[in-house]
């Protein structure tokens, strides 16, 4: 009997282990210009507005404001500077509820419901966004409002005219669930930016 359950215990140890280093990362960043319609400055303050720009994921079915930890504040890509004469903003926590379809066609019996926190914090250009989601599942992404013309070019007297929005987005999870979380969550975010385009028009 002792040896089974050590047997069982190692098995379970060993599978877990493997699942560990089977986790893999992917990285995107998509850029999508801003049409001479919208309002950049717009567009970012739809981005700042978390619970709107939360409830623009077509997943999402609720949402609620949570205290946030305060080792959150230590998570590296939360991290974030303040403009000039500014303090950097603070780190939001929401506990979201989705419905993940994994049976497309199957009606109820093919999703899932799932709940779990995400943080949001505002930056100077738009906000950052970190979520550890069911099943080890982690993702976080950048968006930020920016001019077109590169950093390094000389400033136009007239100001930026072109802006872009840019998504930076990172994935963590199994291998195997890899394929099936990154074209939700890129499915997801041109869900959203399309909207933020067309709220700002």
């Amino acid at each position: 009997m002792h040896f089974k359950i050590s047997f069982t215990g190692l098995l379970v140890a060993s599978l877990l282990s493997i699942t560990i280093t089977w986790r893999v990362s992917n990285n995107r960043t998509v850029t999508t210009g801003i049409p001479a319609s919208a309002n950049p400055n717009t567009i970012r303050q739809l981005l700042q507005d978390q619970p709107l720009f939360i409830r623009l994921n077509p997943v999402v079915t609720d949402i609620d404001l949570a205290p946030t930890a305060p080792e959150r504040y230590e998570d590296e890509w939360l991290k974030t500077t303040a403009e000039a004469g500014t303090r950097t903003a603070p780190i939001q926590t929401y506990l979201l509820s989705q419905v993940i379809t994994l049976m497309p066609g199957a009606g109820g019996w093919g999703q899932k419901h799932i709940h779990f926190e995400t943080w949001l914090r505002d930056t100077p250009t738009g906000v950052k966004t970190r979520a550890d989601a069911p099943f080890g599942v982690s993702v976080a992404s950048h968006w930020a409002v920016e001019p077109t013309a590169l950093l390094s070019d000389p400033p136009s007297p007239q100001g930026p005219q072109e802006w872009r929005l840019t998504v930076q987005r990172r994935i963590t999870c199994v291998w195997w669930m890899m394929p099936f979380v990154a074209y939700t969550y890129d499915e997801v975010h041109a869900s959203v930016i399309r909207d933020l385009i067309e709220l700002a028009s």
